[in-house]
């Protein structure tokens, strides 16, 4: 069965419901999570994604997510995405959002951090390899190599959460 999601408009405003395929088809905005993942020394997780997947395969990150289903709470997905991806069962925290529009889809992204609760456990199908740094290694890393483009939008959201914690 296909994904169904709720079509939202810029203010997140649920306008509609489509399967995902029609929201990447038709460049349909809907809503997605991002994560981070701390380390209990503060470094955050840093991750190569799957080359299978469908958008950015093999590029870096320095989040992980997924998208919202229809009628599904932004922590809901959040907590759902952790788990499946990372096997991380910790309680969530909201750091920011932003609204991402690439050629290859329109989001509204809720941005969630979480303290890791033991080694994460990633999953292939997601994510080829992942390493703890900090964000200052982080930061250095993106000046040299590929990383997913929301990166940018990500940056500061990250920067002001480790500056006020």
């Amino acid at each position: 069965m296909s994904e169904v999601f709720d079509v939202v408009d810029d203010d997140d405003v649920v306008v509609g419901r489509a399967t995902r395929s029609e929201c990447h088809e038709r460049k349909l905005t809907h809503r997605s999570v991002q994560f981070f993942i701390f380390d209990g020394g503060g470094r955050i997780l840093v991750n190569r994604r799957s080359r299978t997947k469908e958008f950015f395969g093999g590029l870096h990150s320095i989040v992980l997510g997924g998208h919202v289903g229809s009628g599904e709470s932004p922590e809901e997905a959040v907590v759902r995405e952790a788990q499946e991806e990372a096997g991380v069962k910790s309680r969530p925290f909201r750091m920011g959002y932003f609204r991402k529009r690439l050629p290859e889809e329109c989001e509204n992204v809720t941005v969630y951090g979480f303290k890791a609760d033991g080694e994460p456990k990633l999953l292939a199908e997601e994510i080829e390899a992942g390493g703890f740094m900090t964000v200052d290694e982080a930061e250095e890393m993106i000046r040299k190599e590929k990383f997913i483009p929301e990166t940018a939008e990500l940056l500061p959201i990250l920067r002001e959460y480790v500056r006020n914690h």
